[in-house]
């Protein structure tokens, strides 16, 4: 018990340390990773260590390697802060080891697990009867969705792609517009390939244009799986969706929706417009690690159809026998064996309650149109899109995205990254920490300007 006691209270010293200068720090990683990697023992010693003495290299191997992205100043990424009692809920599930994989080994982790997927259902007033699992995030909520979306076109055909595969089974059409890295994943793991899909032209800000969307679905013939999105990953852009899931039941198609962040308008009645239909979908992927601001990671794969859900999920052995009435997180996930994400995520929930995830969410769309508002009083930086989420796009006449984000990080002051956009290079603003205050945005704003300003001195 001693070494328990040694090694947990200086990772808890170490902790608060971390989090109570969390503000007042850099906001980029002040060492590379090569770096962080000569302070690591890179070969496999013959012995080991006492446990507070492996803690203690750790912690040092860190120093200045940490980005503090929820420090209040991060906007590269749509990756959300923390609130303690999901910290310190993550913390006891390790010390726990509670692994929610079958009730009859774990029925704790796997009642909250249960209660985090229905509180879920609940804030963004999804169907009640559909199926929540726990996953890590998008990529694999998406496959979920994807997976489940195969398992239900391929049985209305009479083919059961669990028992016989893909091969020779009919080809499903994947629809899409511009859809996410991770939902592209999603497709390519769940056997659709991602160069296979029917792209849907665009709005200017990125969205789906449902008239598009008809004129392709009237050419195809057999099952179709529509790739819808809540929240496009530079503009916020929400796609059509009673259009979408009107058309997609004309044509018997399946929609799912990777709503990674944005599917978290549902829960604010101030923000709910720009989900409207959403609730139409029959699958949905929407993280927790970001806009609800748990630890990483956590994210809910959602589908209407719970057969479908558990049809292509469940496993069953002998040795993991079921206990009646209880339900069993496993036939929802792709794993067995998993950490007990839902205990991270009821504790933020029941910590903020439903009025409280609602005012985070309307403070990070606030905080992003007061950095628009800022940024474009400077003539030069223009603003990109419509301003109606959390993410906003910058261009600058005359500077470089990339060498003003650089040069922000480099201050310290920020976390900014470029990215393409439309053809063009531009800086992507994401505003995801509820910790974020007005004070960051102008402190941030300020950097950026600053920047923005030297950069285009020097190439006058």
């Amino acid at each position: 018990m001693n070494d328990y006691k040694a090694a947990l209270n200086l990772a808890h010293q170490e902790s608060l340390r971390f989090l109570e200068e969390l503000r007042d720090s850099p906001a980029d990683a002040e060492i590379d990773q090569a770096t962080a990697r000569s302070r690591l023992v890179t070969d496999l010693p013959d012995t080991g260590l006492p446990d507070e003495d492996v803690i203690a290299e750790l912690i040092a191997a860190a120093k200045g390697g940490i980005p503090r992205q929820a420090g209040g100043r991060f906007f590269g990424f749509v990756m959300g802060g923390i609130h303690p009692a999901g910290v310190a809920a993550d913390w006891l599930s390790s010390a726990w080891d509670d692994a929610p994989g079958t009730p009859l080994a774990a029925p704790f982790g796997c009642a909250v697990d249960r209660l985090a997927g229905e509180w879920a259902l609940d804030l963004m007033d999804l169907p009640r009867e559909a199926s929540v699992g726990i996953v890590t995030g998008a990529t694999m909520g998406n496959f979920v969705g994807a997976c489940a979306a195969r398992h239900a076109l391929l049985r209305r055909e009479g083919w059961d792609v669990e028992a016989q595969g893909l091969f020779g089974a009919p080809e499903i059409h994947v629809v899409t517009g511009d859809a996410h890295p991770t939902m592209l994943l999603a497709l390519r793991m769940a056997g659709f390939g991602a160069a296979r899909r029917h792209i849907v032209p665009l709005t200017e800000d990125g969205a789906i244009r449902a008239d598009a969307l008809a004129e392709i679905l009237a050419g195809l013939e057999g099952p179709i799986l529509i790739c819808a999105q809540a929240g496009h990953i530079n503009t916020s852009a929400f796609d059509p969706f009673p259009e979408i899931c009107a058309l997609a039941k004309e044509h018997g198609a399946w929609v799912h929706i990777d709503g990674a962040f944005g599917l978290w308008a549902q829960a604010s009645p101030a923000l709910r417009h720009l989900t409207n239909g959403v609730e139409l979908a029959d699958s949905w992927s929407v993280d927790a690690h970001k806009l609800l601001n748990t630890p990483y990671d956590g994210a809910f794969a959602i589908v209407r159809d719970r057969d479908a859900h558990a049809g292509t999920m469940s496993l069953a052995a002998s040795y993991l026998p079921q206990q009646e009435g209880a339900r069993d997180p496993s036939h929802f996930v792709p794993e067995l064996s998993r950490r007990a994400r839902g205990t991270a995520i009821y504790a933020t929930i029941r910590k903020l309650g439903r009025h409280g995830v609602a005012d985070a969410i309307e403070k990070l769309c606030a905080n992003t149109k007061l950095m628009a508002e800022l940024l474009t009083a400077e003539d030069g930086i223009t603003c990109l899109n419509d301003v109606v989420f959390n993410q906003a796009v910058f261009s600058f006449e005359g500077a470089s995205p990339d060498d003003v984000a650089l040069a922000v990080r480099q201050s310290g002051e920020a976390w900014v990254q470029a990215a393409d956009w439309q053809g063009q290079r531009i800086m992507r603003c994401s505003v995801a920490d509820h910790s974020t205050t007005k004070g960051d945005v102008e402190r941030a704003a300020s950097a950026i300007i600053n920047a923005y300003r030297e950069l285009a001195r020097k190439d006058s």
